[in-house]
Order: structure tokens, then C-alpha cells, then sequence
């Protein structure tokens, strides 16, 4: 890390607050009665009443080939549900899809080889955000898999996935959960006595931790890494691609995806950036519909 971005991280996390997923697990984890009041708050009709094992930064490998899951907080209750927690606070356009995700890669952590299906635990994915990924406002969504043709069936498949919006107006949801989610949102006042205001005063003890300071750089410097080789790996893939196929429709979806400008693109598809872009909007009127 060069010292510019040296300077760049230790400013951020002389003012994080509980929305940095890393001193977001680190208070977690190292505080586990406020995990649980997290999570009894979060997910109330779970009726959890302990936490029996608690793992930080849990890293998940399916395969050598497989992308890798790195998850926040990893949690058993005292019913044997397993519970992902997840503190994500980019907007990438992709939440549902990473839940799925995540999910998969519990599941591939509790079943050993050769054991029954039915021995899978029961699943919660808890993704918390500052962001509205659904656009209906509501501070809690939930999820479970329901037969489209009889709305009262359920799947049984033991999975649910709850996403908390922290930019919510609407909803029934704790008091206590809504002091959370203003922290979460940027707030980083809350008032005496309150959960919000235990989890502040944890997260200001947790910024004076020089141990923690050093490894949130190193975290931060490795995540950085990460995303540069993809980045560049991502880049020069698609620019092959591109080169080799020339189709439109392969131009249209590197656009589409950042890896290629509309200029570019337009370029190589041989039309002008006006006629690109109609094509562009009209390839993401179909993936609407």
C-alpha cells in the first residue's frame, strides 16, 4: 500500500462507524451479548436466546476454481440455525443474487461428505444495508422460498434471507433496531441507555485499538488487491472477447458492464455512439421484460 492510501485508510478508520463491515465484525465478535441483542432484535419470530459459536472474516473456498466467500459473521444459535450476518455497504446491483450465493456456500460448510440432505441446519442470511436494494422503502425484507401456484405453501427448504434497510421509513421493526440502522445509515449519536448507544461506545473503543488499526489496514490493502486483479483479469478478458466474437450483443453486455465505454464499444460495433446507445437501451428493455 502506497502512503497516500496508507493515509486514505487510517483516516477511515479514525472515523468508521458500525457500517465498516470489518469493525462491524470485530465489535460483533468480540461482544457477544450485543450480537445477540442484533440478532434478537433482527430476527424476533426466531425467538433466539443464545449464541453457541461465533466465527469473524469465515472464509469459503468451494472449489479451486470457485469464487471465494469471505463472510463477515458466521454464527450458530442455541437451535442450531446457522446464521450468515453481512455488512454491505456498496450498492453493486447484485444483493439477491448474492444471498443466493452465501447461502450455498453455508450449506456447502455443514455437510460433510456423504451425509443426508435432510441434516442440512436451518439457514438465515442477515444482509444489512445503507442502501434500498428493493425500492419499497420498508426497514426489514424477508424471504422464503413460496409455491407460486398456493401462496400458503412453503418450500421447507429451512432457508430465510432478511435484508435490513437502514434508508427505511416504513415497517414494524424494534426501536431498538431502528437506533442500529441510524448508526449504520452515518449517525453516529444515539441516545444514553440505548442498544445504539452500547454498540457507539464499542465502536469508539474499537478505533482506539492500534492491533485492530493494523489489521484493518492490511484487510483493507488485500481487498484492494482483490479487486485490481479482477479488475484487470475482468478488463482484458472482455476486451478479448470483444476482439474475437465483434458481435453486438457482446459489445452491448461489456458496455453494460463497465468494460467497455459506449465510445469504444460504438467503434468496434462500426455505428455511432448515438445508434450504440439506442441499442444499449433497447437490449435493457428486454432484460426488464
Amino acid at each position: 500500500m502506497n502512503k497516500a492510501a496508507n493515509v486514505t485508510t487510517y483516516e477511515e478508520w479514525a472515523s468508521a462507524g458500525i457500517g465498516n463491515a470489518f469493525l462491524f465484525g470485530k465489535v460483533m465478535t468480540s461482544n457477544r451479548d450485543l450480537l445477540l441483542e442484533l440478532l434478537q432484535y433482527s430476527l424476533p419470530e426466531f425467538h433466539i436466546l443464545k449464541i453457541e459459536d461465533i466465527r469473524k472474516e469465515f472464509e469459503i473456498r468451494m472449489s479451486v476454481d470457485a469464487h471465494g466467500v469471505r463472510l463477515d459473521i458466521m454464527a450458530w444459535d442455541d437451535q442450531g440455525r446457522i446464521i450468515d450476518v453481512e455488512m454491505q455497504l456498496r450498492n453493486e446491483k447484485n444483493i439477491p443474487k448474492r444471498m443466493r450465493y452465501y447461502g450455498s456456500a453455508v450449506d456447502q460448510t455443514i455437510l460433510e461428505r456423504g451425509r443426508n440432505y435432510s441434516e442440512l441446519s436451518e439457514q438465515v442470511i442477515l444482509f444489512i444495508t445503507p442502501f434500498d436494494p428493493f425500492g419499497d422503502g420498508l426497514y426489514r425484507y424477508t424471504f422464503r422460498n413460496i409455491c407460486i401456484e398456493n401462496k400458503d405453501l412453503e418450500l421447507g427448504d429451512g432457508t430465510t434471507k432478511v435484508l435490513l434497510n437502514a434508508a427505511g421509513r416504513t415497517g414494524e421493526i424494534a426501536n431498538e433496531l431502528k437506533g442500529f440502522l441510524e448508526l449504520v445509515a452515518g449517525n453516529q449519536d444515539a441516545e444514553e441507555g440505548t442498544f445504539a448507544w452500547r454498540v457507539q461506545r464499542q465502536v469508539v473503543s474499537a478505533r482506539k485499538n492500534a492491533k485492530w488499526r493494523k489489521e484493518y489496514m492490511d484487510w483493507e490493502m488485500t481487498l484492494r488487491n482483490e479487486w485490481t486483479k479482477g479488475h484487470d483479469a475482468g478488463l482484458e478478458e472482455g476486451r478479448a472477447k470483444g476482439r474475437a466474437e465483434g458481435t453486438l450483443e457482446v459489445l452491448v453486455s461489456l458496455a453494460k458492464e463497465g468494460l467497455l465505454t459506449t465510445r469504444e464499444a460504438a467503434e468496434r460495433a462500426g455505428i455511432t455512439e448515438t445508434e450504440f446507445q439506442k441499442k444499449l437501451e433497447a437490449f435493457r428493455e428486454e432484460d426488464k421484460g
